[in-house]
């Protein structure tokens, strides 16, 4: 088995994502445009070898299931949260992931998918994004600085063991789109703003122990297992904007185990139990989200000619 391209390589300087639901679009059809991402993302890539181009295609809960008998353990939607702030949740169908060293094939790519189905699908997001300066979101802090750097480690966070059977080196993934309040943010002073993220904005060091707020980014998003263990996921969010003031942070995750996932927004809404939010809260807000499956390159192989 081996994963989809996209997971387990750092990330390129672009990315696309592309979130749908399929109308009037019939599966046989979808099929079709998938072949079609796949035959154009080959040519691009004997063309241009060093464009780093690389996809993965995710599903829905409820489309998983048409097109296929089995689903992996721990397969779910996302469950909206009503805390200090509301996490929304809005299913869709499909998730295509796309990267590269440059926009203009990620464009390629979204059009050769597009060709043909622009009425038949409803396009919940299209999101362009790109790598911000040394990998920092538009906050100015650098973002997924705990995410795993070796392959090994990447593949033990994000991929399903050999014990998942046939979805092993399959992914679940998480998709939010945030929307950034900079204008309010900028009236922060750096040291202000190293409190609400929990780190020093310049090296992206974590604040000590004694100094780190209980309501810091980082205090809310640390997850660990009975034996006081953080648990990593694999982070592949990339800033997306205009000059105008469009702007914000489309949050991807892959991992093994959605419960994970679970436990962080929790803890970043308030709803975990002491009665904590995430203080970022008060300055992004989410205006999505939803859990999808990312099959291994055999199993989706399987699935699209079924």
């Amino acid at each position: 088995m081996s994963a989809q391209s996209v997971i387990l390589p750092l990330p390129s300087d672009h990315a696309r994502f592309i979130v749908l639901r399929l109308k009037d679009l019939t599966i046989d059809e979808l099929k079709e445009k998938l072949a079609d991402l796949f035959s154009t993302r080959d040519r691009l890539m004997t063309q241009h070898p060093n464009a780093q181009i690389k996809t993965a295609v995710a599903f829905g809960p409820e489309l998983w299931s048409q097109l296929y008998t089995q689903s992996p353990f721990g397969f779910k939607q996302l469950a909206p949260i009503q805390g200090s702030f509301v996490m929304p949740v809005i299913p869709a169908d499909l998730l295509i992931h796309i990267a590269a060293q440059r926009t203009d094939i990620c464009f390629a790519l979204s059009q050769s998918f597009f060709d043909g189905i622009q009425n038949k699908v409803e396009v919940l997001d299209e999101r362009v994004c790109f790598r911000n300066f040394d990998g920092r979101d538009l906050t100015g802090f650098i973002d997924g600085t705990e995410n795993p750097q070796f392959p090994d480690d990447r593949a033990e966070t994000a991929l399903l063991p050999e014990e998942a059977g046939i979805f092993a080196d399959g992914s679940f993934v998480f998709a939010q789109r945030y929307a950034h309040n900079l204008e309010k943010w900028k009236k922060l002073k750096v040291d202000a703003q190293e409190h609400v993220i929990g780190r020093t904005k310049l090296e992206s060091i974590e604040l000590d122990e004694d100094e780190q707020p209980e309501n810091s980014h980082v205090s809310r998003t640390v997850v660990e297992d009975n034996d006081g263990e953080e648990l990593a996921i694999l982070r592949h969010s990339l800033p997306y904007g205009d000059g105008r003031g469009d702007q914000g942070l489309f949050f991807i995750a892959y991992t093994k185990d959605l419960s994970i996932l679970d436990s962080m927004l929790l803890r970043m809404f308030g709803t975990s139990g002491d009665g904590i939010h995430d203080r970022l809260l008060n300055f992004v807000t989410p205006t999505d989200g939803a859990y999808y499956f990312v099959p291994s390159e055999e199993l989706l192989e399987e699935v699209l000619e079924g």
